[in-house]
């Protein structure tokens, strides 16, 4: 049977309309006070729906976790991978790749708090990250084999996981404070490891 139109929207886009509240209540919260301050009672109240409309989304926390890291992940991938021209130099490349992973986290911080801080352990949120982790070393990897023209494969796929950790670890403490310089001071020197990197590998 369809759902009836309220207030111009069908109830599936109602639906999806509550969903994308309780997230962006997730987000602010996350962001406000790290993973330890979301909780089904906060989301609720922040996105001004009642429990009923939460399970009928998620089902449960980590469920809605897993949800929020999945959004936020699939956006700085896209971001990263956007920003690449199909060609140039390694120094262009890079640098147009790092800038967008940093000016995504960075624009909006909560983004920041949300993928590169971890979660609760041994759930689906957990489960998530790691594998948005994954994916990132991953295509950073294969990426950066074009990009620098190297044939150890091996070999880039460590170097993209130390770049990834270190990159994503640098811009927590800058924007915790504990990184000084302005944000393209930090985009500058990301590049300027990452570029040493991919050289050494090639």
């Amino acid at each position: 049977m369809t759902r009836r139109n309220y207030a111009g929207q069908t109830g599936s886009e109602r639906v999806a309309a509550r969903r994308t509240a309780l997230l962006e209540a997730a987000l602010e919260l996350v962001g406000e006070s790290g993973w330890d301050g979301l909780t089904i009672e906060a989301m609720c109240r922040q996105a001004g729906l009642n429990k009923r409309y939460f399970y009928e989304a998620f089902g449960n926390l980590d469920a809605a976790m897993a949800a929020l890291i999945d959004e936020v992940a699939r956006g700085v991938l896209d971001a990263s991978l956007d920003a690449m021209p199909a060609s140039g130099s390694p120094a262009d490349m890079t640098t147009a790749s790092v800038r967008a992973f940093v000016t995504y986290l960075t624009d909006d911080r909560r983004r920041a708090r949300v993928l590169l801080e971890a979660p609760p352990p041994g759930g689906a949120a957990a489960e998530r990250r790691t594998a948005a982790t994954r994916q990132g070393v991953a295509l950073t990897a294969a990426r950066g084999r074009t990009v620098f023209q190297a044939t150890d494969v091996a070999g880039f796929e460590l170097a993209a996981s130390m770049v990834v950790g270190g990159t994503s670890q640098a811009v927590l403490d800058w924007l915790d404070g504990r990184v000084g310089g302005t944000r393209e001071e930090l985009i500058d020197g990301l590049v300027a490891m990452w570029l040493a990197i991919g050289d050494r590998m090639r």
